[in-house]
């Protein structure tokens, strides 16, 4: 699990800073949404760790699952950024968010609730 908080965290990272890049240089490419899901993935797999009830933890692991699965979509949606480092780190974080739902399948296939 440790592992998994540490991918959600640098995922969220990365592309935050991925966001704040492209708002300085190509701003017709950043979309809200992006920004919220990206940043939701890591918070709901923190709040699922902090979870006291088991409820609450197969919920906030399914909307950081849910939130994982967006950020995929809406990346992609972006197509390619004529800026190569840009576009490099939008390719890491769709590898990435990849990995994360693997993971997270893996743990969503064990919930009881």
């Amino acid at each position: 699990m440790k592992e998994l908080e540490v991918k959600t965290y640098n995922f969220a990272v990365l592309g935050i800073g991925l966001i704040k890049s492209l708002e300085k240089e190509f701003p017709e490419l950043v979309n809200s949404n992006l920004k919220k899901s990206i940043g939701a993935v890591s918070i709901k797999f923190i709040d699922a760790l902090n979870a006291e009830e088991n409820e609450d933890f197969a919920k906030n692991i399914r909307d950081c699952h849910l939130n994982t699965q967006k950020s995929i979509e809406l990346l992609n949606a972006m197509g390619k950024i004529t800026n190569d480092t840009l576009n490099e780190q939008k390719n890491t974080l769709i590898n990435e968010s990849q990995i994360i739902i693997e993971k997270l399948n893996t743990i969503i296939s064990k919930l009881i609730y």
